[in-house]
Formats: C-alpha cells, structure tokens, sequence
C-alpha cells in the first residue's frame, strides 16, 4: 500500500480503539444487574423472581473479546506506525515537518484573506448618543444626538493581498509535494486485519 493508503488503515484502526475505549468505559456494557424480586417474604406462597435488569449496548460484546480486540489492534497500529515511519525516511523531504508547515499557512491564508477583503467604512447611526444639559431654569435634561462610526484599517490591503498571493503559491506547491509522496511513497505493510470492511464487520471478525 501506498503512504496514503497506510494512513487511511492507521485513522481506521484509531477509531476502532477509540470505539472499544467507549463502549468499556460504559459501566451498563461490562457490569451485569440482576434484581431478585423477594415476593415470598410480602407474601406467603409467592414464588422469588430474579429480573435481569441491565442496560447495555444492542452491540453486547464480550467484555474478554473486547480486551483480545483491543490487544489485536494495538499491535497492529504499532506495526503499521513503524511501517509507516521507515517509509516516511525513503523520502526526500522532512514530510512531517512539511504538513505541520503547511497546515500553518492555510490557517494563516484564511487569515490573511479575511484582511485583503476589509475597507475602511463608516455608518451613521441616528439618535445613539445621549448627553445631559442644564436648561434655562438650571435642570439637567437629556438629549440625543448622531454618532458617525468610522472604521479605518490599519494597514496597506496591496501589502496583504501580495503575502497571500506568495504564500498560497508556497502551500500549493509544498501541497504538491506532500501529494506526491503520499501516492508514490510504499509502506512495507500487510494488514493482518481485513480492513476494508466496515467497523461493525470488523468487531465482529475480532469478538468471534
């Protein structure tokens, strides 16, 4: 398989971890409930009842083959994510450093496109400022008056628009780059886990 195909099995097998995570951190999944009904001692001649009363999971796996599950996962992950760090080392860039990188400037591209598209404006507002006087006779009295609010940017919108344009074509071609290694790049990986199939399928397989 190919880099990104390996990362694809690697978020796969995370969210089946993840899925036992929950399902056993649930105490209704892995704790039986049993009501016994002590009708004999309300009255003579009742027959003692014992109710099954717990709540867990329609999926209702075995707690010991959710463990078994959970180990089988996580040896598979750590050999995926080895296989996956020796391929990483056959290529010709610091890949982990380039998708940092470039994760870093699309936030800073949103950031920037955001500035290049603010103008400067003003809005009249009518009657929103109040103030008190004293009239003729000597008593404060109110009044209302416009308030002009001027918004004015704070910087050259050529010198923002220019940045962006370098750095969108700086992510573009590292983006490239980062595309290419992950089609191009071979993970020596061979899942012993059919992970095509869906989740449920997959638990299912593990729990038998």
């Amino acid at each position: 398989m190919n880099l990104k195909e390996a990362f694809q099995a690697q978020n796969k097998i995370s969210a089946l971890i993840n899925y036992i995570n929950v399902y056993l951190s649930d105490t209704d999944n892995i704790m039986t409930v049993t009501e016994k009904h002590l009708k004999s001692k309300a009255l003579a001649g009742q027959a003692d009842e014992s109710v099954d009363a717990s709540r867990k999971s329609e999926d209702n796996y075995d707690v010991h083959k959710m463990l078994m599950a959970w180990k089988a996962l996580s040896a598979e992950r750590s050999n995926l994510i080895a296989a996956i760090s020796a391929a990483k080392r056959g290529i010709d860039f610091d890949f982990d450093a380039a998708v940092e990188e470039n994760k870093n400037r699309r936030s800073f591209i949103a950031v920037l496109r955001n500035m290049a598209t603010l103008k400067s404006s003003h809005v009249l507002q009518k009657n929103k400022g109040m103030d008190y006087v004293f009239n003729n006779e000597g008593n404060q009295v109110s009044y209302k008056y416009d308030i002009d609010k001027i918004k004015t940017i704070d910087y050259d919108r050529n010198e923002v628009r220019a940045m962006l344009r370098d750095l969108k074509k700086e992510a573009d071609e590292v983006s490239l780059k980062i595309d290419a290694a992950l089609l191009n790049t071979e993970v020596n990986y061979e899942p012993k886990i059919d992970l095509i199939e869906d989740n449920d399928l997959i638990l299912e397989e593990l729990t038998k």
